[in-house]
């Protein structure tokens, strides 16, 4: 996915700090083969919710999943200055698969990009390679690498809702760790996100907002408010949505 989005200097603050020196060598880390149990259960410690940054120090989160998928916020498009315009679904979600490698993970996505996830002496790193690098060769990106817990991990991902408006297909909406919130159905497509008791709220930029009741089953419930409307009443619209991670 490409390292180049920008959402200027919404950031998760002091989290991340800055891509500074961090563990690298020329070749992925090598040693005496592990058992192929032991190779899979190290790689089982990585699964879960991870913050990382982009060349430009920006903000995406990737979520791996038990067998071995893995989704990030940020799609193959990249992402533009938040609320700044319209947005794609290319633009909020990318897709691939993540193994065992070296001393931690590797995660090659479809568009041709890689990240791994490695332990360094500082802790957890992030080394990333373009479409059509050498993975042996020393990365073209390279930073901390943040695991996310608690409830906002449990949040942070891409989803499928409904919106209030009836006629219209269904919208994605990718919300990050640091409680930035995009979607692809506003002209401003910028937002941003809170917990509050038990509900996802977001407030988007263009004045709507959107509660989601989460679930580990079914479908999501989805309650809208346009703008203008007194966020104390009842909504406009309450919809479905799913989770696509």
């Amino acid at each position: 996915m490409p390292r180049w989005f920008a959402v200027g200097s919404l950031l998760l603050a002091g989290a991340l700090g800055a891509c500074g020196p961090a563990y690298r060598a020329t070749a992925a880390p090598t040693g005496a083969p592990q058992p192929a149990s032991e190779t899979r259960q190290q790689g089982q410690r990585y699964v879960g919710v991870w913050a990382l940054v982009d060349n430009a120090n920006n903000l995406f989160n990737v979520r791996l999943q038990p067998d071995g998928r893995a989704t990030s916020t940020a799609g193959s498009e990249g992402t533009p200055l938040a609320g700044s315009g319209a947005l794609r679904q290319g633009q909020l979600r990318e897709q691939g698969r993540w193994r065992p490698w070296g001393n931690g993970v590797r995660i090659d996505y479809a568009d041709g990009w890689t990240d791994a996830l490695l332990v360094g002496p500082s802790g957890a790193v992030q080394w990333s390679w373009a479409p059509g690098e050498d993975r042996l060769q020393p990365p073209s990106n390279h930073g901390k690498a943040v695991r996310v817990e608690g409830p906002v991990a449990a949040v942070v991902g891409i989803y499928s809702l409904q919106p209030a408006q009836m006629n219209l297909p269904p919208y994605t909406a990718s919300l990050l760790s640091n409680g930035l919130a995009f979607n692809t159905i506003d002209q401003r497509a910028g937002g941003a996100w809170r917990l509050e008791e038990g509900k996802v709220v977001i407030d988007w930029v263009s004045g709507w907002r959107t509660s989601v009741v989460l679930s580990e089953r079914g479908p999501l419930t989805v309650s809208h408010w346009q703008p203008g409307a007194d966020r104390a009443g009842a909504p406009t619209a309450v919809r479905e949505g799913r989770r696509l991670d």
